[in-house]
């Protein structure tokens, strides 16, 4: 793969939705199907990521790279369970929010890594024009309440506005009465979903557990679900980047199985 990183933005207008937990165990089937992740609880306002991986305990994390006392390398910590390079939120940090040169700079630092991917976990609702502008997609989260979907409806077209294409995933879904259906909630937001992924008792035990989803239990009914997103990723990235770079000649060598 190419040393581009691919950058998706994982994000909800609406809080609760799992949208941490997506981000998680995306970033984990992706690095474990051999891909190189950075993971950036770009959460300020909430970090949660360490929460979910047992490394909340950080002396540096995302705050102290935006304002440039250390490099991202400094602030980037190894998930030996996972393989994953991640950057924590500040839990304990007050400081005000960062502005929009040390954003776009950082985002400017991220694109020259060597990663094949780049998640974003933020806040909900936060919209940050320096991720909108270089990510190459964003996941939209929701769950399948009426509330929740006209909430990512909004976002959905706050994106569109910025030529940020995106991805549905539907969430928690129990498959209740009370329920929007699958296709209600697609007609609503205007293309087939990405994932929908099924309410499983894995997702608040593996976090009590500070371990992602898909690694305690990978027969489960949320991992059978998030690997098939996680491959549609995979899969979709490593053809976009290889005839981006290998042009016509290469994509039809890899056609015909000529190395």
């Amino acid at each position: 793969m190419s040393s581009n990183p691919y950058l998706i933005k994982v994000a909800s207008q609406k809080g609760g939705v799992g949208k941490t937990t997506i981000s998680v165990n995306l970033a984990t089937i992706l690095q474990e199907l051999g891909n190189s992740v950075l993971l950036i609880d770009f959460d300020v306002a909430n970090p949660s990521v360490g929460f979910h991986l047992g490394i909340e305990n950080q002396n540096v994390g995302l705050d102290d790279v935006l304002k440039g006392k250390v490099r991202i390398e400094t602030a980037t910590v190894l998930h030996a369970p996972t393989g994953l390079r991640i950057i924590p939120g500040n839990i304990r940090s007050s400081s005000p929010p960062p502005t929009s040169t040390q954003l776009t700079k950082f985002v400017n630092e991220l694109r020259r890594t060597n990663y094949n991917f780049i998640i974003f976990d933020t806040a909900p609702g936060y919209l940050v024009p320096e991720l909108v502008d270089v990510s190459n997609e964003a996941i939209i989260i929701t769950t399948p309440e009426l509330s929740s979907c006209t909430s990512c409806i909004r976002l959905a077209n706050s994106y569109r506005k910025h030529n940020l294409k995106s991805q549905l995933v539907i969430n928690r879904v129990k498959n209740k009465r009370y329920e929007l259906h699958v296709q209600e909630i697609e007609e609503m937001y205007g293309s087939k979903a990405a994932a929908v992924i099924p309410e499983d008792e894995v997702v608040p035990e593996s976090i009590a557990m500070h371990v992602p989803a898909y690694l305690k239990d990978k027969k489960s009914a949320f991992s059978k679900a998030i690997l098939e997103l996680s491959r549609f990723y995979s899969l979709k990235t490593q053809d976009n980047i290889r005839t981006k770079s290998f042009g016509l000649i290469g994509l039809i060598k890899r056609l015909l199985g000529i190395n």
